[in-house]
């Protein structure tokens, strides 16, 4: 494929137009933000698409192919844009994976499961656990890169090693080539209509593999290099492993990196998941003997499922950058300068032979002189370690100097010299001038990973890496015999050095296959071959620093799967991005334009769509809090004019309660009166005028109970209650006096009555707020008027945090307990579990119970409480983990609705029948989830006094 010609933008033009009647609109985007916001993977490098394409299906993908082609663009596919080596990005067309592709079905009681690309590995083994089963490839990602990416990377992991790879575990592929022809390897029709319309081809593929066979120093180069983790070029051992063209083509679609074609769907043979497992951290005095330790560990390098099935070697540099984390606490008395540490999960089918595996390991960690020795049969020290490793990619990033990037690389060489592997590493970081580097690694397979920061807004820094690479191809390839990418694939990153790796004989044969696929060079050209010299030091991704809050962003992704607004508008990780790019040109003045365009685009998709939840931190191994940035330029936007209005309302709580009241009442009595129709259709004609300023109601939508009436004090057994209901609460209601239930507020007051507690309650509440929706809002100081007020008359009820304060949503509890007062401040949730239950008799339990867990709710980790509560409401209990934040977001529900639909488009699916009723910890998020699921949903109270009332 030639380089892009000389009218881009008419180019640009082209794609849109030839796919404007085939995609909907809002899934091609040429926009400054847009664009720019897929301009990165979590590799160090970025190239800015000249178009982005959510695709959903096959006849998209044949579109987009021949759009590209028409229009000369190079077209690039996109998962979950995880890749590290910059084989997700190009200057072309983008096609991103949409929600067409998440199919997941299981076969032969979990023997094989068949996936879509865009379905997440953990959520393919979540689905494939209750079988005793997972997926072969386990990459540290897994939380987030998706299955299309895995294939076409050959991604390994922690526990994968060579035999557990995509490529020796496909049992069946399907496959788009790039004439639109689509090939399944599993469909008898398929197979044969393919032979008698692409017999060139495969005659083609047939002649490689003659010839490679008859060439023996080559099948022992491949055989070789294939005995390790290797991912750098194409998979030529296809060329020896199989005899028919078609397996042959199917598995030199693995690891091609989309170079190839499109892969639409594969079905694996899965592994065991043993249910007895120990995990263990153990250290070492030095390197060498560390080293040694796995090497005797390692089984020969061939991987297995019962004894050692991981070991990752982590250096005392990498330990330091964590060792304050409470999951590395207790082993930190070990820890020397020197000392490395060997993380090991020893697995097998039953306990008896659990115990057999543990001692051998233990026997062999011993003799190379561990310091301590301990294995944990705990689930969560178990979790715990493994979290820190996986996000080890992070947490390094996170300890580089503000404003540099972050690199890494990924390398592997023979088990059996592994001890000297290391310290030949550790002395070519060293003196290539990146002592701040650190080295771990899946070390069963030989395999290091080493990330380095630098400041490429220094030319000098492009400079040092080219020295850097060349030493690394050098020692690896030449001194050792390894790879230069064990699993990260080749990208742009290895690309110059492909052939000192292979050999010119190796290196044509590759060249020849990316002919016959792709003559033209249309599909991510510049990936894994490339006749640049240069090509790993072009497009480096700067860094400069843009908000304090996330400069420590790598952009790894690990956020995405948590945010309500992702594939929607953008994510965190996109946010980040384009608030970059933004400082960036300010701080340059080179585009003015171009930055007054992102400023003005930024607006919509990275501030009005953030519904600021900070799930984001969550995912984030260094809990950065995008939210938190997003609320703080809301508040840097705000004009004079904004905030005296907000220091109005401020003052006037007490009239927009009752106003807001009187507004949803309204509408409410107007459905009763003319149909939902009617309300519909002028209500969303109003929001569509003027959607910041006019509400788009639903049915769902209900006024609230309002404050409830003092208790007069009954010297109840269990003493007295503060119960503060927040203004969500006494202003939106849920479906319950039809479903036979209380109110929250009259709920929550009888359940303490009931349980021998005296509920005081404010006697002025209306207007009563504690801050959190000024905040959010970006009023920092209205907030802390507003909730200043709120907080002295709890202080005063409580007598100075003498009487525990509750309030019934989630959203308020964690506020309040982040600006707090003289009073603790608990959820109504571990109330009603702590204080509440032991106190109850359980009556009459519904059959099922729908379960979402608020964002706050999560934050809280009052996960576990919530579903305790559930499990003594109903008989069973649907938790529905296709949403993480609903998206309402207080009231983004009303004036961006559309965001609330999105988030929870996937969650209906997961109701079962015979499930009528659902709980949320927030009213505004039940509001959101009884409008979209189908069912009302409730608050806790209001079901745990239903199902707990006294039989007469």
């Amino acid at each position: 494929m030639a380089p892009i010609g000389v009218d881009r933008a008419a180019a640009t033009q082209g794609v849109v137009a030839r796919l404007k009647d085939l995609i909907r609109k809002d899934r091609i985007m040429t926009d400054p933000v847009m664009t720019y916001a897929y301009s990165g993977d979590a590799s160090s490098y970025r190239l800015i698409p000249a178009v982005v394409v959510i695709v959903n299906s096959e006849d998209e993908v044949r579109a987009v192919i021949a759009a590209a082609r028409a229009e000369k663009l190079p077209l690039t596919f996109r998962a979950a844009g995880t890749s590290l080596s910059g084989q997700a990005i190009t200057d072309g067309v983008l096609a991103v994976l949409g929600d067409g592709w998440k199919k997941l079905e299981i076969h032969e009681a979990g023997q094989r499961v068949t996936l879509g690309p865009a379905v997440i590995v953990a959520n393919a083994n979540k689905a494939l656990k209750p079988f005793g089963a997972k997926l072969g490839p386990d990459p540290a990602s897994q939380a987030t890169c998706k299955i299309g990416g895995v294939v076409n990377n050959n991604s390994s992991g922690m526990c994968c090693g060579v035999a557990y790879n995509t490529y020796h575990t496909m049992h069946r592929l399907r496959v788009m080539l790039v004439d639109g022809t689509v090939l399944d390897s599993g469909d008898p029709a398929s197979v044969a209509a393919f032979r008698m319309s692409h017999a060139p081809l495969l005659d083609e593929l047939k002649a490689l593999h003659q010839k490679v066979k008859a060439d023996p120093a080559l099948v022992e180069l491949i055989r070789k290099k294939y005995r390790i983790k290797n991912t750098v070029g194409y998979s030529i051992n296809a060329l020896l492993d199989f005899h028919d063209p078609i397996d042959i083509l199917i598995h030199l679609i693995v690891g091609s990196e989309g170079t190839l074609g499109f892969v639409s769907e594969v079905t694996y043979n899965t592994i065991p998941e043993h249910p007895y497992k120990v995990t263990g951290l153990i250290p070492f005095p030095d390197p060498y003997s560390c080293a040694r330790a796995i090497s005797k560990l390692a089984n020969g390098g061939v991987q297995v499922t019962t004894g050692v099935t991981a070991a990752e070697y982590i250096e005392r540099r990498a330990l330091a950058t964590v060792e304050h984390l409470p999951a590395i606490q207790p082993y930190v008395k070990f820890f020397t300068e020197t000392s490395p540490v060997i993380l090991i999960d020893v697995t097998a089918p039953d306990q008896t032979t659990l115990e057999i595996e543990t001692a051998k390991a233990s026997a062999i960690l011993a003799s190379e002189g561990a310091t301590d020795i301990t294995f944990s049969v705990d689930e969560h020290i178990s979790h715990g370690l493994w979290d820190v490793r996986k996000g080890f990619f992070a947490t390094g990033g996170a300890a580089r100097p503000k404003g540099t990037s972050m690199l890494t690389e990924d390398v592997a060489a023979p088990i059996d010299r592994l001890a000297d592997f290391v310290i030949d590493m550790r002395k070519l970081l060293d003196d290539c001038g990146y002592e701040d580097a650190i080295i771990f690694g899946h070390a069963l397979a030989g395999n290091l990973h080493f990330q380095m920061s630098d400041n490429f807004m220094d030319p000098q820094a492009a400079v040092k890496f080219d020295h850097f690479s060349k030493e690394l191809s050098e020692l690896v390839s030449v001194r050792y015999g390894g790879s230069l990418k064990a699993e990260h694939g080749t990208g742009r990153a290895i690309a110059p050095f492909v052939e000192a790796e292979w050999g010119t004989k190796a290196y044509l044969i590759m060249h020849e296959i990316k002919r016959l696929f792709d003559p033209e060079g249309l599909l991510n050209p510049g990936v894994l071959l490339n006749p640049d010299p240069d090509i790993h030091i072009k497009n480096l991704k700067l860094m400069p620093l843009a908000d304090e809050i996330v400069d420590l962003c790598i952009e790894c992704g690990f956020c995405e799967p948590a945010c309500p607004s992702h594939h929607m508008t953008l994510s965190p990780r996109q946010r980040i991005a384009v608030t970059r790019e933004r400082a960036r040109l300010r701080q340059t003045g080179e585009d003015p334009e171009r930055l007054k365009a992102m400023d003005e685009g930024f607006q919509y998709v990275g501030l009005d769509t953030c519904a600021a939840c900070n799930l984001c931190s969550l995912r984030c191994p260094v809990g950065i809090e995008t939210g938190t940035m997003v609320i703080g330029e809301r508040g840097r936007r705000r004009t004079d004019g904004d905030r005296n209005v907000a220091h109005w309302v401020g003052g006037h709580t007490a009239a927009l309660e009752a106003g807001m009241k009187l507004g949803v009442g309204a509408q409410a009595l107007g459905r009763r009166i003319v149909g939902n129709g009617v309300v519909d259709a002028v209500a969303g004609a109003m929001h569509a005028l003027a959607p910041k300023a006019v509400p788009r109601v639903s049915p769902a939508l209900r006024p609230g109970p309002g404050a409830p009436k003092p208790v007069a004090p009954s010297n109840a057994p269990n003493g007295q209650v503060v119960y503060f209901p927040s203004c969500a609460t006494r202003m939106f209601g849920a479906p319950t006096r039809e479903n036979g239930l209380l109110p929250t507020t009259d709920a929550m007051i009888e359940l303490m009555r009931r349980a021998g507690f005296d509920p005081v309650v404010p006697e002025k509440l209306e207007g009563q707020c504690c801050g959190q929706p000024f905040l959010s809002k970006g009023f920092p100081k209205e907030a802390e008027r507003v909730g200043g007020s709120t907080r002295r008359e709890l202080d005063g009820l409580s007598r100075a945090g003498a009487l525990q304060v509750v309030t019934d949503a989630s959203t308020c509890a964690k506020h309040m307990r982040e600006h707090p007062g003289q009073a603790a401040v608990m959820d109504s949730a571990e109330f009603l579990l702590k204080e509440i239950l032991p106190r109850l008799t359980i009556t009459k339990p519904l059959p099922a119970v729908a379960v979402h867990h608020n964002c706050s709710a999560q934050r809280l980790k009052e996960q576990g409480a919530i579903e305790a509560l559930a499990a003594v409401i109903a008989k069973e209990v649907v938790v529905l983990d296709a949403i993480t934040c609903c998206g309402y977001a207080g009231d983004k529900g009303l004036y961006v609705p559309e965001l609330n639909a999105h988030a929870t488009r996937f969650a209906k699916a997961q109701i079962p029948e015979g499930c009528e009723i659902g709980l949320s910890t927030v009213s505004t998020c039940a509001t959101g989830l009884s409008e979209r699921m189908g069912i009302p949903f409730v608050s806790i109270a209001s079901l745990l006094e239903m199902v707990s009332q006294p039989v007469n």
